[in-house]
């Protein structure tokens, strides 16, 4: 399924990974969580190689970081018809093809010293998501 995005947020992200300059989107709203797919596709097609992302977090998560348990989790959804197999959740497979680092803020010093194509500050759990994104 494509997405059309402003012309503005692609330009935006095209021309800070070009010129190697960071740049702060800030999504809001109910559906932030999957306009983080499109937007690291945006920045993935800059480049040659996939975009590394760090997602940092206060006390819960949006998703579960461990893929065994991610899986269970997408079985129970399909058995109780909540998830029709058929058709591809770009967030699941973003989350499942993409090298994610999530750590909690107050241990964002363990990740010092390491660099990430994009981060994602999740300030809020509960709908609507905010999402502070530095590409």
């Amino acid at each position: 399924m494509k997405r059309k995005v402003d012309n503005r947020i692609r330009v935006l992200v095209e021309n800070g990974a070009t010129l190697g300059h960071r740049s702060l989107l800030v999504v809001v709203g109910d559906k932030a969580r999957d306009q983080v797919v499109y937007l690291h596709h945006m920045l993935s097609k800059t480049s040659l190689k996939q975009a590394s992302v760090l997602w940092c977090y206060k006390k819960e998560l949006a998703l579960s970081s461990h893929r065994k348990k991610r899986m269970k989790q997408i079985k129970a959804r399909i058995q109780s018809g909540q998830l029709n197999p058929n058709e591809d959740d770009p967030f699941e497979m973003f989350v499942s093809m993409t090298e994610i680092r999530y750590c909690y803020y107050k241990e964002t010093h363990k990740i010092l010293g390491n660099t990430f194509k994009m981060c994602v500050l999740q300030v809020r759990y509960y709908y609507p998501f905010i999402i502070f994104i530095f590409v």
